[in-house]
């Protein structure tokens, strides 16, 4: 490298360094209320780095940021008002970050951010440094958050800021794949060649970003294929393609208002159609989501959250319902298969319907999944409670008037359930931490249908078909023999199970604790898991039990012997 350039090369780094310094520390010392990047607390050297910062088209990410920096940092506050305190109360570490970072996006687009997610494995071994979109920011960037990630952390609205970036690069790829549909098609940028074709061109973006289409291979030919394909290939797009002409309706309409003289929507009026279908095609696919949740429910067993495999394959093998065809191992490493009964396997609903199958790895950053009905669950609770952890009777009362789309309002969790949430308390100090693995799985035992089983970390690998096969090289879908086995021949004999000559089987319960957010003084690393056994179980089950005795009514109390009397002769014992 020549002194000219390496002089150019340490000016531009020191320029980037100011740059982010002054956004990040200057946001982190601005008002109560959320606002965007102050224009006074650049410097004009960061300030010219912070315009070089620009999307697909053209847009400076400061103009960007003005828009996102509030609803994100509005999004994310009540989230980070029930994690535990970090080292001074206001600062979030690597995990902490990485863990609301990930529900983020997942709220409020269904993006699962490829990097933010455990796969399976505890949360300490997360940070939002190892998401392939962090590698986009600029190095000033990337420096200063890695410092203060390794130091102190990040506040609140540094933390949203990141969140803004990574969303900003999401919208930089979509503006990427429509320029290429505009060049494929011969369209110019200015506009001036009517609505229709605009339209089409915006149809023809979406179809290829759910095929996952990379802009500097697509073709021509690929791109026609893709929209042609997209009724058999993608059950969801008679649902997307009318969100989507709504949205596109809006927004020419005002383009048209702003611009009379201008024949048609330009370039950038169909970007802007363009970002909105990466931040709303989760949403936008739920009826299909919905449909297939429907499907399962109408499977299941007794009321467990679990369709019995056999049912699961014979849907699949006796009626051609294409989408319960994955494996068995497949659906082992997605977290999806409960085997507690080997004898018996059953795939768990919401497991199934959030796994990396059902999602659509639309760019090498991001899948876009089914909605998260837990999500909303458990934003309404953390509302309510507004704390990091709660004592079992405020969250019994919440719970209860909490409904899903599966659940009713205001009803009467059993005798099973008061024990087992006491019991979650009496290892903590009498209160439930809201962010741990013993209180998400009793989640799903409260919402079975809508919140998934959390496995034990390191028990289950969760990846998408492409990696599956890349890193296994087994097909991720079953063979008819495979199906056979478990669903049989007969046509018919799969839907007629029969439950006299089962035992009822609930859904497993383990004493394996993780906290995925630890709090301040625990003295314990992120992704802590609590030690366990018969003497953990049986103390624990002794201290929730009294606890228990003393909060509940005489009846209650009845019930509850009853309840453990029972449980003997069950399989799952408390």
């Amino acid at each position: 490298m020549s002194k000219k350039k390496a002089s150019m090369h340490a000016i531009l780094s020191t320029m980037s360094t100011l740059f982010t310094f002054s956004v990040l520390a200057g946001l982190a010392v601005a008002s109560d209320p959320p606002i965007a990047i102050q224009e006074t607390a650049l410097l004009p050297a960061a300030q010219a780095i912070l315009d070089s910062v620009q999307d697909g088209n053209g847009v400076a990410f400061r103009s960007v940021a003005k828009l996102d920096l509030p609803k994100l940092e509005a999004d994310l506050k009540p989230l980070v008002a029930t994690l535990p305190s970090g080292t001074d109360g206001l600062r979030l570490g690597p995990t902490a970050v990485c863990y609301v970072l990930h529900r983020l996006f997942m709220r409020t687009s269904a993006w699962l951010v490829k990097g933010l997610n455990p796969q399976g494995m505890s949360w300490n071994k997360t940070s939002p440094l190892k998401a392939v979109l962090f590698a986009k920011m600029p190095q000033g960037i990337r420096q200063l958050v890695e410092e203060k990630l390794a130091g102190p952390g990040l506040t609140l609205r540094e933390t949203a800021i990141v969140a803004a970036l990574f969303r900003h690069f999401v919208h930089q790829e979509a503006s990427e794949l429509l320029r290429k549909v505009y060049s494929l098609r011969g369209l110019p940028l200015g506009g001036g060649m009517g609505t229709n074709k605009t339209e089409v061109a915006v149809e023809m973006f979406t179809s290829s970003f759910i095929m996952g289409r990379r802009p500097a291979v697509m073709t021509r030919s690929a791109m026609r294929s893709d929209l042609r394909s997209m009724p058999k290939t993608y059950p969801a797009w008679p649902f997307v393609r009318a969100s989507l002409r709504k949205v596109m309706k809006e927004q020419f309409e005002e383009t048209h208002a702003m611009s009379a003289a201008q024949k048609g929507p330009d370039f950038f009026a169909a970007a802007r159609v363009a970002h909105e279908v990466t931040d709303r095609m989760g949403f936008w696919q739920q009826p299909a989501c919905g449909g297939l949740k429907d499907t399962l429910v109408k499977m299941e067993d007794r009321d467990t959250g679990r369709v019995r495999l056999a049912s699961f394959y014979g849907k699949s093998l006796h009626e051609g319902t294409w989408q319960f065809s994955e494996s068995e191992s497949y659906l082992r490493q997605l977290g999806a298969l409960d085997e507690s009964n080997p004898s018996n396997p059953r795939v768990i609903i919401p497991n199934y319907m959030y796994g990396a199958s059902n999602c659509i790895p639309t760019t090498e950053h991001i899948s876009v999944c089914c909605a998260n009905e837990c999500e909303a669950i458990t934003q309404r609770l953390e509302a309510a409670v507004a704390c990091s952890e709660a004592p079992p009777e405020t969250i019994a009362a919440i719970v209860t008037s909490l409904p899903s789309s599966t659940v009713p309002e205001n009803r009467t969790l059993s005798a099973l359930m008061l024990y087992r949430l006491n019991s979650i308390a009496a290892s903590h100090s009498g209160v439930v931490p809201l962010h741990g693995r013993l209180f998400a799985q009793w989640l799903h035992h409260a919402y079975p249908r809508e919140c998934p089983y959390p496995h034990v970390a390191g028990t289950t690998h969760p990846q998408d078909t492409d990696d599956w096969l890349k890193n296994t090289g087994l097909d991720y879908t079953a063979s008819a023999a495979d199906m056979a086995r478990r669903a049989g021949s007969d046509p018919q004999l799969w839907k007629r199970p029969s439950a006299a000559s089962r035992p009822l089987e609930s859904a497993p319960w383990s004493y394996d604790e993780e906290l995925f957010v630890p709090g301040k003084g625990t003295g314990l690393p992120e992704g802590w898991m609590v030690l366990h056994g018969a003497v953990y179980a049986a103390s624990a089950a002794i201290v929730a039990f009294g606890i228990m005795l003393l909060r509940t009514s005489k009846g209650a109390r009845r019930s509850a012997a009853m309840a453990l009397e029972t449980q003997a002769s069950k399989l799952y014992q408390v």
